[in-house]
């Protein structure tokens, strides 16, 4: 092979390898590039992927988080509605969180005023009458706090009662320490009205030691004066009702059956007369029960822990009676203090929705005091009703009839009540007329007779008799 034709071979293949080394390169070279493109591509996917699923995660979470706040708020509101720690139901009150300790505050505020007229008192200088014929003013008649509530555990119940009354009456006793009869009445001051506690055994059951209501009478199953149908207690409850003491009761309640007795100091003492409530007091008896049942035959519980019957009601009706028995100590007051050893007392409430009808019997036997030589029987009977002629307009009478000391005293009453906020706010217009010779001549001289507006009668200067009693007041409860 010539030199010429070698080196044309050499050149040509070294151009042919150089050609294919550069197009390698270069086919590298695009490949290198679209492996980083393709990089950047899926780094750029899974960035957005990436963000969108913590997007999506935060989202979740914060739905969750909304719900659970939902929830709670719900359940929180539920809890509020069924055992609130704070606000008013028929009271104010605070409780623990778990309902186990518990405070009520409910309160009785009485405002009146008073007019009693009577007749036979001349003036001192002769001819007309004296202006003792006639007296008026104004009264506190009642300011009473009550708190109540649990300890403990919902079973374990207290009440305690503050009365400032300006007039005695059977269950508030303006009452002090003397002489004679051991009493004295002093005047407004402040009393300790209800010391008790109560222990619910459950189906029903309680027992209750300490200062409380004598279940014997009707109106002994109020909780207090703003819950009768006058705003005052009846003439028949001044007369005969046992009022409070101190003791040790029981009661068993079901729907249509309820029944109630303790063991007390004393049962039967009049408003002027002084508490039974030490363990050496003068007036403590022997021993002292009393006892009371009663039968529901319409109606609920709740209806007759009050006297009228508003509109609207449905019909009610309960039949019960009390009985009490007692012995005497050799330190007992004279009449009329320390008598009736024995009482029983039978009555009916009937409510018809707007209307409301009330009956009460009673019957006691009194021990033989000089000049007596003979045990002597007391009794009595009371009527009483109302009627709604409106919506907050009630009209309402009495008639009560009893024998004390054997002396026949019969009174009438009518009046009528205005009623802004049912029992809570209501005004009460109540007079009183005696209708026989004693009780025109001595009503002035009780505790009822002062509460009514009748005057005392007999003394220097004063009445021989009365003429009625007008009482206006204005009541206000919760």
């Amino acid at each position: 092979m010539s030199l010429t034709k070698f080196v044309g071979l050499l050149a040509g293949s070294t151009l042919t390898l150089t050609g294919v080394s550069y197009g390698a390169a270069e086919a590298n070279n695009d490949t290198t590039a679209q492996i980083n493109q393709l990089k950047a591509e899926i780094a750029s996917l899974k960035a957005a992927q990436g963000d969108q699923w913590l997007t999506e995660q935060r989202a979740e979470q914060i739905r969750g988080v909304v719900q659970d706040v939902l929830a709670d708020s719900s359940t929180r509101s539920s809890f509020q509605g069924a055992a609130a720690t704070s606000g008013y139901d028929n009271g104010f009150f605070l409780s623990s969180a778990d309902g186990n300790f518990k405070l009520k505050i409910n309160a009785l505020e009485q405002v009146r005023f008073t007019w009693g007229n009577g007749y036979g008192a001349a003036k001192s200088n002769g001819g007309g009458d004296d202006p003792s014929n006639n007296q008026w003013g104004f009264e506190n008649r009642r300011t009473q706090l009550f708190f109540s509530g649990n300890v403990v555990d919902p079973s374990w119940k207290y009440l305690v009662g503050m009365a400032y009354d300006s007039q005695p009456d059977p269950y508030v006793r303006n009452t002090g320490p003397d002489n004679g009869y051991g009493y004295a009445v002093q005047g407004p001051q402040f009393q300790l009205y209800y010391a008790q506690i109560t222990k619910d055994m459950g189906d029903g059951f309680s027992v209750t030691v300490g200062q409380q209501n004598v279940a014997f009478t009707l109106q002994s199953q109020l909780f207090n004066a703003g819950m009768t149908q006058m705003g005052e207690y009846s003439l028949f409850e001044y007369a005969f009702g046992a009022g409070q003491q101190v003791g040790l009761s029981a009661k068993w309640e079901k729907d249509a059956v309820r029944v109630m007795g303790g063991w007390y100091n004393a049962i039967f003492l009049p408003p002027e007369a002084a508490a039974a409530n030490q363990w050496n007091a003068q007036n403590n008896q022997g021993v002292a029960l009393a006892g009371r049942g009663e039968f529901k035959l319409a109606g609920s519980w709740d209806q007759f822990s009050k006297e009228s019957s508003f509109k609207g009601e449905e019909f009610g009706l309960v039949v019960g009676g009390g009985i009490f028995w007692q012995t005497a100590r050799q330190t007992n007051d004279n009449p009329p203090y320390g008598f009736a050893p024995v009482g029983i007392t039978v009555d009916a409430n009937a409510k018809f929705g707007g209307f409301n009808l009330i009956g009460q019997l009673i019957w006691e036997n009194s021990y033989a005091f000089a000049p007596n030589t003979q045990d002597q029987s007391t009794w009595g009977f009371n009527v009483q009703g109302g009627a709604f002629l409106t919506e907050d307009l009630e009209l309402f009478g009495a008639w009560n009839y009893n024998t004390i000391s054997t002396q026949a005293s019969n009174y009438l009453q009518v009046g009528a009540n205005w009623y802004f906020a049912k029992n809570n706010m209501k005004m009460s217009v109540i007079g009183t007329i005696p209708v026989s010779a004693t009780a025109t001549q001595q009503g002035g001289d009780t505790a009822y007779g002062q509460s009514y507006g009748l005057l005392p009668t007999g003394g220097s200067g004063q009445p021989v008799g009365d003429n009625f009693g007008l009482v206006v007041q204005l009541q206000l409860m919760f």
